[in-house]
């Protein structure tokens, strides 16, 4: 039934409504948890022998293991780099959304639902995970490399591993804005100035999430309306940067702060804008129960949580959610002082699959 649900919402609108994830004990006793837990940058520290995220002789461990990853083509090449210096006889394959999240999960549901799963790992944020919890798709591990990782990221029950947290913040291109134009305030962008300068991705359900736990139901949805009017749309989070950076538009509320932080390393022009809030959400990976190959999957999950794996995610300018071996958080200088607001389901105030229908009706019109 779920199954059906989501491949309706993603083929009648392009991307995957996403359901509202609501059920489970422990993942919402999580979310409820991390709603009153600050957000603070990871450490640099030694690995202790608990967490080194080598469970098995590198020698032992070979064949292959299929990653489904909402991760850009350099992240997750990185990353398995990094894992293949500890298991290189273990053949690592990423299949990624190019055609958006939404179009990855069918992909997978319909591998499943033909007898032919493929993937061992999928990785993606939390709410497109549920079609995949609610129909009982993912196995459960507690990997010994827990104990690296900050317990308001850990999920009790084994089901969900958090391998970093992806902030959006508002940022833009310090050539075409000056500093005493930034908007810092959210009243601000509502100015008609701002028409067509104003950029956020054409899924922007997270954000519209967002605004609705940090204004309330009523007040969130009116002032959402009201930017809608200075809005462009472009697809992809990525993209935005780069159209940011080449000076298409002055200005995004939609954008990845570690996409910002490693454009800014290549000496892009850009900035964080001083709005009052950003919005923050976990990036968790899972194994499936029908996975081909569920031991590779584990050890992938025990590196990805070390020290060693968290080490490579700070590389790639990415947030880590435990100790690393010697990069402290990139991104955090980029949200210091701001309040963020953690994208919880538990939050909201209607189910995530209603966010996705009222982000179209705001932003593109369609129910």
């Amino acid at each position: 039934m779920i199954a059906c649900q989501a491949r309706k919402a993603m083929n009648g609108s392009g991307y995957c409504d996403r359901i509202f994830y609501s059920a489970l004990s422990g993942v919402a006793a999580f979310l409820l948890m991390a709603h009153y837990t600050p957000l603070t940058a990871a450490t640099p520290a030694p690995a202790t022998p608990k967490a080194t995220g080598q469970t098995k002789p590198a020698a032992t461990a070979s064949g292959e293991l299929n990653l489904y990853t909402a991760w850009d083509e350099g992240d997750i090449n990185a990353v398995i780099a990094g894992f293949n210096k500890v298991y290189p006889s273990v053949k690592v394959s990423a299949i990624r959304s190019e055609g958006g999240r939404g179009a990855m999960l069918e992909r997978m549901l319909t591998e499943i639902d033909s007898g032919k799963p493929m993937a061992d790992v999928y990785n993606t944020g939390i709410p497109d995970m549920t079609a995949m919890l609610q129909r009982k798709e993912i196995l459960s591990y507690r990997s010994p490399s827990e104990s690296n990782v900050e317990r308001r990221f850990v999920f009790e029950d084994g089901l969900l591993h958090t391998t970093t947290h992806s902030v959006f913040i508002t940022a833009y291109n310090k050539n075409l804005l000056p500093e005493k134009e930034v908007p810092r305030t959210w009243e601000e962008l509502l100015n008609p100035k701002w028409k067509g300068k104003i950029a956020i991705d054409q899924e922007p359900n997270d954000i519209v999430a967002g605004f609705l736990i940090l204004m309330g139901r009523d007040k969130g949805e009116k002032y959402l309306r009201q930017l809608s009017k200075n809005v462009i749309m472009r697809r992809g989070r990525s993209l935005l940067v780069e159209l940011l950076t080449a000076g298409e538009f002055p200005i995004s509320i939609d954008v990845y702060a570690h996409r910002v932080s490693k454009a800014i390393k290549d000496g892009a022009p850009l900035a964080a804008a001083p709005v009052p809030a950003y919005f923050s959400f976990p990036s968790v990976s899972a194994i499936l129960k029908r996975a081909p190959h569920p031991e590779n999957a584990k050890l992938w999950i025990d590196w990805l949580q070390s020290p060693a794996g968290q080490e490579v995610i700070a590389q790639r300018s990415r947030s880590p959610v435990g100790k690393t071996e010697r990069t402290s958080d990139p991104t955090a200088s980029l949200f210091k002082g701001r309040e963020l607001v953690l994208l919880i389901p538990a939050k909201l105030p209607m189910s995530y699959e209603d966010v996705a229908r009222l982000a179209r009706d705001i932003f593109l019109g369609t129910k």
